[in-house]
């Protein structure tokens, strides 16, 4: 009898020991920045994802520029509306050093409330960029929409908390008030003066995460 209750003890107490063991494992990070775990579940996914913002900022660039040579010579009609961008209200770091001390928690949300703000825009730029511009629009979007989830993954491999829902709201196309038959390009010229800067800033954070959190600020 003696061992028979020293037998369901000693189970007891094995269980207990193991939800013990259980919930300090569940509950420690899954990456933590420069781990062996880190680099194997987190480095494929932020190669994937830097190579993503690297080629939409690209294509942005090539879009901005074509357009910057046409309307180079009328810039001054647009004023200040130029640095009034929707995503103005974000608070971002305003050079590399910024960001390299923001908390990485911090630029992951950085990272996806840029990118679901351009949801929208890039919506009508696909339908109003003239024919020679439009399939790089598309591909923007189509590729912008694989970054936002490759970035829900990679939070969630960091356990990061991506915070509210909120993000700046875009209201339509600026109105600069140009000549007619002018106002629609220069709306064009101005969201993608926006987006080629928010593309700039979305591609720099994910190198400084991917090298900080996948080597560890070696790089």
């Amino acid at each position: 009898m003696a061992s028979s209750i020293r037998g369901i003890m000693l189970l007891a107490l094995l269980m207990s020991d193991g939800f013990k063991m259980r919930k300090m494992a569940s509950s420690m990070p899954i990456c933590t920045p420069g781990s062996f775990q880190c680099q194997v579940l987190l480095s494929d996914l932020f190669d994937r994802a830097v190579k993503l913002s690297h080629y939409i900022h690209s294509l942005s660039t090539e879009m901005y520029e074509d357009l910057d040579q046409r309307f180079s010579q009328g810039r001054q009609f647009l004023g200040k509306s130029m640095s009034s961008c929707h995503t103005s209200s974000l608070s971002t770091p305003e050079d590399k050093d910024q960001a390299l001390q923001t908390h990485h928690d911090d630029l992951i949300n950085l990272v996806q409330k840029l990118l679901r703000s351009w949801n929208q825009p890039l919506q009508h730029l696909a339908l109003e960029a003239p024919d020679n511009m439009a399939s790089k629009v598309k591909e923007v979007e189509e590729h912008a929409k694989i970054l936002q989830g490759g970035i829900d993954r990679i939070a969630g491999r960091m356990q990061s908390n991506l915070g509210d829902d909120f993000y700046p709201q875009w209201f339509g196309p600026l109105d600069p008030r140009m000549p007619k038959g002018d106002s629609e390009s220069y709306a064009l010229y101005h969201l993608l003066h926006c987006f080629r800067r928010d593309s700039n800033k979305i591609d720099n954070y994910l190198k400084i995460l991917r090298c900080r959190m996948v080597h560890a600020s070696n790089c």
